[in-house]
């Protein structure tokens, strides 16, 4: 009866060992597949953030136009005026009217002045000066009274029809155009000036 037995064993053993065989191959093929599709697979994107751009400061706005009153003329190498009565005229706006110097033949002095008034100290940043006159040169001068004493905050220039002097912010009262040459035969003429301040 034990040998009715054992082919039957032998048959169920061999039966459980393929079984086995099968489970394992079929193991290691999902194992293979699973690394396979693992390796193909994409990496994920890289995503950076774009740097902020930082806004650029504003420029700077300009100060803006002071009152300007005429304190009169500075001649202190004459008579102390040059045409003072006319001094109003280089404030009033209109580009008509004019201060003019008084006519020389050969100008002999440092400088004649036309003197006007901000009302108050300011820290002036720039003078813009307005002559018909080809061939006169100005500097610009500042100080706190209207006999002075004055000082020389932008170098002469020759004046065109509108130059514009840049100050470095000094402080001051009084605005001085102040004349320092004029063609032979001649009289400068100023027609209008503007200060902006603070």
């Amino acid at each position: 009866m034990s040998h009715g037995r054992t082919p039957a064993r032998l048959v169920a053993g061999g039966a459980l060992a393929v079984l086995l065989l099968g489970l394992g191959y079929a193991v290691k093929q999902g194992l293979d597949d699973g690394g396979a599709s693992s390796a193909a697979a994409p990496a994920p994107p890289v995503t950076t953030t774009p740097p902020k751009k930082t806004p650029r400061p504003a420029p700077p706005r300009p100060a803006p136009f002071v009152k300007l009153t005429a304190a009169g003329a500075f001649d202190p190498e004459g008579d102390g005026h040059e045409r003072d009565e006319e001094a109003p005229l280089a404030v009033d706006g209109r580009p008509d009217t004019f201060w003019r110097t008084e006519r020389y033949a050969r100008f002999f002095k440092t400088g004649v002045g036309l003197v006007l008034d901000a009302g108050r100290r300011v820290r002036v940043e720039q003078v813009v000066v307005d002559s018909p006159t080809p061939g006169i040169k100005a500097a610009i001068r500042l100080g706190n009274s209207p006999q002075g004493p004055f000082s020389t905050v932008a170098k002469a220039r020759t004046l065109n029809a509108q130059t514009r002097f840049a100050v470095a912010k000094r402080p001051g009262r009084y605005v001085v155009v102040w004349v320092t040459s004029l063609p032979p035969e001649s009289a400068g003429e100023i027609g209008e000036v503007r200060v902006r301040a603070r």
